[in-house]
């Protein structure tokens, strides 16, 4: 016989139910259920299915006795990132102290066994894939059985444990989640779900695309360890979360982790959606440093789809720099633009180019080459054309890099140019003759010499041809160079320098004399020419006495090339004289043959002692005679 309960019993059931059930807000155990048994290779026993991998499992004291074992059930999907850790009190490493040793078995949705997990009691499993690898990554899609076993050979106790199984997402990485509204405005199963990261970044953002189908509650960002702090730990280099905010505990800014709609959040680290499609943006910066926890929670309202997400801590665009830069290129000819881009999460690089001013545009997508360079081609476009490009480099986390740069496309132009001689005499001209593939236009001439640019125009036949005779005003190594400007639709160009030498004048000067022989006192007469014909040279005479000596005489040339200088030597004897040109920066010097002349005495001086001698001869006949006569008379 069943007794009924009391009134007074059955209204406390009553209003402890009412109070569990919809006053609180619903623990993490409510979302445990039981599924289909899952296949694996030894006697299962106990055993839950964990709806979904984003709460944490409480393993109370004693649950799971020494010698016995618990499987947790997961749905996981190829390819994921999940971090699974089973830390809390168990966790000891006091040597004195009896210790509990649960060790971990990972099996495949087909029951293979895919990993285990034996450490010594009283220290955590590593659960990745390997035991050097924090994360753990399923082969295939479908439910992990993760067996936990206290170990009866080495075990001490059962003490209570947390097991979280949660997907972890890289940084600066889009990532796609389907999220499901209310219905009858109670959650559903996906509507709201979480993800963990770390990142030493203090500021955060998280971006969220939403689609139109789907009106978003929240999105949130809890800290959950900062061990740098003493807030959690580290296992495998990655933080493991401060265990009490698992649970929904706060420690400062620590923890409060919850998926409840109506539960604890930071109102500087979230977002909200007024409508349908709205995206979502949260901006927050850690006041801590470290390597942070973080746990972030999306939470639908209405609708459902798959939204978009990026959890950005990359600020910094990447570095971008076009090399050899191109700015002319033929017309009908491609042209490859080649950049070089630095970036540790590099997504694409695009080049945009157009041939209007930006009215119209095309992008392409460049190639990665080598060494960090990126290619692209962008067609060949008609003469007269300028082609605007921009190469815009994107980073995972969004970060955008920017490159401009120009070209003109015009025809190409040949110029081809000779020279005469390639080595002239000062005084004679040079000719250059040449040609354009383009008639009827104006050809410049530039004649260099010691730094110095002698410019000439000419203007071109209709087949392109042109001749420049020039006179050279320098001795020396020259330079000459045919260009073109260019117009709208051909490019300039140019021949080359073509060098010629302009070397000094050979120079030939005569001397000629009036007379061979002179009286002294009497003037010379001295003729001759220069050759070339060159007016106002400085001519030197060099006249040599009979005792050696020299007299220098400068006279200076005629419009003729011809000269004329009257010397009057001076004493007697064999004279020679000779024309010389010293030579300067144009002329060689030269010098003529040398002329003998002889300068005598005058007649009475050379005859003197003779006419003294017949007058005295004469003054002693008469002086003779007249004393003759007196005596004849006497």
């Amino acid at each position: 016989m069943h007794r009924r309960p009391t009134r007074g019993l059955s209204l406390f059931l009553f209003i402890l139910i009412y109070c569990i059930t919809v006053l609180a807000p619903a623990p993490f155990t409510t979302i445990i259920k039981v599924s289909a048994q899952p296949i694996v290779s030894y006697n299962l026993g106990n055993w839950t299915y964990v709806s979904k991998p984003v709460f944490p499992v409480k393993i109370n004291a004693s649950q799971i006795p020494i010698g016995a074992n618990w499987t947790y059930v997961y749905t996981l999907n190829e390819n994921s990132t999940y971090h699974v850790y089973c830390y809390g009190k168990w966790i000891d490493y006091d040597p004195k102290s009896a210790k509990t040793d649960y060790d971990i078995f990972v099996y495949d949705p087909f029951g293979e066994q895919e990993s285990y997990h034996t450490e010594a009691a009283g220290l955590p499993e590593h659960l990745g894939t390997t035991v050097d690898q924090p994360f753990f990554t399923p082969k295939h899609t479908g439910n992990y059985s993760f067996l936990i076993k206290n170990d009866p050979r080495e075990s001490q106790g059962a003490k209570e444990a947390t097991l979280m199984l949660i997907e972890h997402i890289e940084c600066n990485k889009w990532y796609k989640r389907f999220l499901e509204g209310k219905v009858n405005d109670n959650p559903v199963e996906n509507t709201s779900w979480a993800y963990e990261f770390n990142t030493t970044s203090k500021h955060v953002e998280v971006w969220i695309e939403v689609p139109d189908t789907l009106d978003m509650y929240e999105a949130r960002l809890y800290i959950m360890a900062n061990p740098s702090k003493g807030m959690g730990t580290l296992l495998n280099d990655i933080p493991l979360a401060w265990e009490p905010g698992l649970y929904g505990n706060l420690s400062g800014l620590y923890g409060g982790y919850n998926l409840d709609s109506r539960g604890f959040r930071h109102t500087d680290a979230m977002a909200s959606c007024e409508f349908p499609g709205e995206d979502m943006l949260i901006n927050y910066t850690a006041p801590y440093d470290g390597n942070l926890l973080y746990h972030l929670v999306l939470i639908a309202e209405y609708g459902n789809g798959s939204l978009n997400f990026m959890v950005k801590t990359d600020f910094e665009t990447p570095e971008l720099s076009i090399q050899d830069s191109v700015e002319a290129v033929y017309s009908n000819n491609e042209a490859t633009i080649t950049v070089h881009v630095e970036d540790s999460g590099l997504d694409t690089v695009l080049l945009n180019y157009t041939s209007d001013d930006w009215a119209t545009s095309t992008a392409i997508e460049m190639t990665a080459s080598q060494n960090q360079t990126y290619v692209g081609t962008i067609p060949g476009q008609p003469a007269g054309t300028t082609v605007k490009y921009r190469i815009l480099a994107s980073d995972n986390a969004g970060n955008i890099a920017e490159a401009q740069g120009s070209y003109v496309v015009k025809n190409p132009t040949n110029i081809s140019c000779s020279l005469s001689k390639s080595v002239i005499y000062y005084g004679e001209n040079i000719t250059v003759t040449g040609s354009i593939s383009h008639g009827r236009t104006t050809v410049t001439l530039n004649y260099t010499h010691g730094g110095i640019i002698t410019s000439k125009f000419l203007s071109t036949d209709s087949s392109g041809f042109f001749t420049d005779a020039y006179f050279p005003d320098k001795t020396g190594s020259w330079m000459v160079i045919a260009s073109w400007a260019g117009n709208e639709t051909c490019f300039g160009a140019s021949s080359g320098y073509i060098n010629f030498t302009v070397e000094k004048t050979p120079m030939s000067i005569t001397c000629n004399i009036t007379k061979e022989s002179i009286t002294i006192g009497g003037n010379i007469t001295i003729t001759g020419s220069v050759y070339p014909i060159v007016e106002n040279l400085t001519i030197t005479l060099v006249f040599t006495t009979p005792n050696g000596s020299i007299i220098e005489q400068h006279v200076y040339t005629n419009s003729n090339g011809t000269f004329t200088a009257s010397f009057k030597p001076n004493p007697i004897g064999s004279w020679r004289v000779q024309t010389k040109l010293s030579g300067d920066d144009l002329r060689c010097e030269a010098h003529s043959e040398l002329k003998p002349f002889q300068v005598k005495d005058t007649w009475i001086n050379q005859y003197k002692i003779y006419i003294m001698g017949a007058v005295a001869a004469l003054v002693a006949v008469l002086v003779i005679g007249f004393f003759l006569r007196r005596r004849g008379y006497g």
